[in-house]
């Protein structure tokens, strides 16, 4: 992410796609008044992998990270959770019910939170055949076979796949994980990617990143997650004053992002990030707003459209 000159990308936009946009826009008075050409604060647009390329492999898993760099994704997200025994893995939810058959395997252990498992119990569980079952249009017999990885084995694949493929990592639930952060800047102290372009920090937790805020180097960006719910009844300007303190952008759900929240983020040099974004007619519709990047499960999506401008 460098923050450079304003650039164009708005006004430089396909016109088929501008058009296309403009047309269904025109049938809504609401949607008529979002109409925008803000420009991003950034020289590129940033690519950020949702959980890996999501709709194409399981998600947080590595297969879903080869298939984001294979993309040419600017970033592979990762989603932390911390072991009982103080390891780092790559996963979503705060519990492994949804993404792995741990009821089969630990039926006798509900609820299955990630924090009550440790790395070599949770290594024993299949990551991928939930994703066979629920999208068989993708599915493939090797997922089967893919595990929950943790940090530093993402970081090893990475390294091997792409070293200029970056991470944008969130701490998930950051306040039940003491030691989260000091752990986390450790092992990207050591793999060399404590560094400004190899990493951004994310995190719903103002907290979480005060911390790494005063244990991280200054240039590496850290993002305010927002959605709906956590600034409904807020003043937008009270939001941003206290985010800019700390943070270098926000990762808004799209739903937020209007023409006042993208200008109120660049006024203060704060890079916005929407999540999470998946057809080309929606990423035609962030970048008018002048988003800087944006979330995708179908990172192929927005490199294709960002190769057109």
């Amino acid at each position: 992410m460098r923050k450079t000159g304003m650039i164009g990308l708005a006004l430089s936009l396909p016109l088929r796609l501008v058009a296309s946009y403009a047309l269904e826009a025109m049938t809504d008075d609401k949607q008529v008044k979002q109409q925008s050409m803000l420009q991003p604060i950034v020289d590129n647009i940033d690519v950020i992998a949702h959980r890996g390329a999501s709709a194409y492999a399981p998600e947080h898993t590595l297969a879903a990270y080869e298939k984001a760099i294979q993309m040419k994704a600017d970033y592979v997200e990762l989603d932390l959770h911390m072991t009982k025994d103080g390891e780092l893995i790559a996963i979503h939810d705060s519990t492994l019910a949804r993404t792995t058959n741990v009821e089969e395997i630990y039926h006798e252990r509900a609820t299955w939170r990630v924090k009550d498992f440790t790395l070599t119990e949770i290594k024993q569980l299949d990551a991928g055949s939930w994703f066979n079952n629920t999208y068989p249009e993708n599915a493939k017999k090797q997922y089967t076979r893919e595990k929950i990885p943790t940090l530093q084995e993402v970081i090893d694949f990475i390294k091997k796949k792409d070293k200029n493929t970056a991470l944008y990592i969130e701490t998930k639930e950051p306040e039940v994980y003491p030691g989260m952060e000091e752990k986390l800047v450790e092992i990207l102290k050591k793999n060399g990617y404590l560094k400004k372009d190899k990493v951004i920090f994310q995190s719903f937790s103002e907290a979480s990143l005060r911390k790494l805020q005063e244990n991280v180097p200054e240039k590496i960006p850290l993002i305010q997650l927002y959605s709906p719910k956590i600034i409904q009844g807020q003043n937008l300007d009270d939001v941003f004053n206290r985010a800019a303190e700390y943070a270098e952008g926000v990762g808004a759900d799209k739903s937020l992002v209007t023409p006042e929240f993208v200008q109120e983020a660049h006024k203060r040099h704060m890079v916005v990030h929407p999540y999470t974004v998946d057809t080309q007619d929606k990423m035609v519709e962030q970048l008018t707003l002048g988003v800087d990047g944006m979330f995708s499960n179908y990172p192929d999506r927005l490199v294709e459209l960002t190769k057109e401008l």
